[in-house]
């Protein structure tokens, strides 16, 4: 579906993947490890913090995707933190603003296809600290544009659509991934489009380090924060 492949398989990787605070190197990664301030725990957004991903079914050795944390950047008119998910041919910038009334997912560009997706309003990927909990709701509407911006030539409008999205968390519990034992809350995505197609997956976050597994079933593997 449009709807589908468009929109959502890119969502996940932007969408918080983070780590916990137990120190841990990680020895694929030629980076320093880095320490989180207290107000950086809930969503880390401090720049050089990375976490490493792989496919569920990945072999150990299998080639690494990689979610880096750039830095404060523009993004249109308003400025955001910048997030790269790099790897196996793939490369997507990812801009979020984070502030105490949630994490909000303004947009992203897709580096190999020059396409840069808009959501308006931004779209609420974690509501604050406080309301993780088990049966938490939030959720919202908001109209989704991609624009292809190719060498030489005028922009393209390809996609465009209004979602209705929704989360909610089914609850709490253990498990084990290459990252180590985690204590996640299961969160339930939900997304319907105006022309009727519809998505749903299963994230698990755990505040302080993230989404331990993404939208598209990837599994952290490490991260170089503690």
């Amino acid at each position: 579906m449009k709807f589908a492949m468009r929109s959502w398989a890119l969502l996940a990787l932007s969408l918080g993947v983070l780590a916990a605070c137990v120190p841990q190197s990680n020895p694929n990664n030629s980076q320093p490890d880095v320490t989180l301030s207290a107000s950086q725990t809930y969503f880390p957004s401090q720049t050089g913090v990375q976490w490493t991903y792989l496919p569920q079914d990945a072999a150990p050795n299998d080639p690494p995707y990689r979610l880096t944390v750039l830095g404060p950047a523009p993004f249109g008119d308003q400025v955001a933190v910048k997030y790269r998910f790099a790897g196996r041919g793939v490369q997507k910038d990812y801009y979020r603003q984070i502030t105490t009334a949630g994490v909000r997912l303004l947009g992203y560009e897709d580096t190999v296809s020059t396409a840069v997706t808009r959501f308006n309003p931004p779209m609420l990927e974690y509501p604050p600290q406080t309301q993780i909990v088990a049966g938490a709701r939030w959720g919202g509407t908001t109209a989704v544009e991609s624009t292809i911006y190719p060498p030489n030539a005028r922009p393209q409008v390809i996609y465009k659509e209004t979602i209705e999205y929704s989360y909610r968390i089914l609850g709490k519990e253990k498990v084990r991934v290459r990252a180590g034992e985690f204590e996640v809350f299961r969160v339930q995505f939900e997304a319907k489009g105006s022309g009727g197609a519809t998505d749903s997956r299963e994230v698990w976050f755990v505040p302080g380090i993230g989404e331990i597994r993404t939208k598209e079933g990837f599994m952290l593997a490490a991260r170089n924060f503690s």
